[in-house]
């Protein structure tokens, strides 16, 4: 049995429009989950070049769910400190 699919994308895009939080970055608005997600990669780099620099890069095993999993830690992270309320 196939489910119709324009409606129940319909009832998800009408559910999905609550306010989301934005802040204002140089005079436009951005959502706040785009900054968390772009500062997150930034922290991660960072991270990364100091594990490799300590020489613990080896140890991480496996990096492609290791560092994905680092970027999820650290936004969601800035997501609770900064965007709480």
């Amino acid at each position: 049995m196939r489910l119709p699919t324009f409606p129940i994308l319909m009832a998800a895009v009408l559910m999905l429009t609550g306010c989301p939080r934005t802040m204002t970055v140089a005079g436009s608005y951005f959502p706040a989950w785009l900054v968390c997600i772009v500062s997150s990669l930034l922290i991660s780099t960072v991270c990364h070049v100091l594990i490799y620099k300590a020489g613990m890069d080896p140890w991480i095993r496996p990096r492609g769910i290791a560092y994905p999993a680092m970027v999820t830690f650290f936004t969601l992270l800035i997501y609770l400190i900064f965007f709480r309320s």
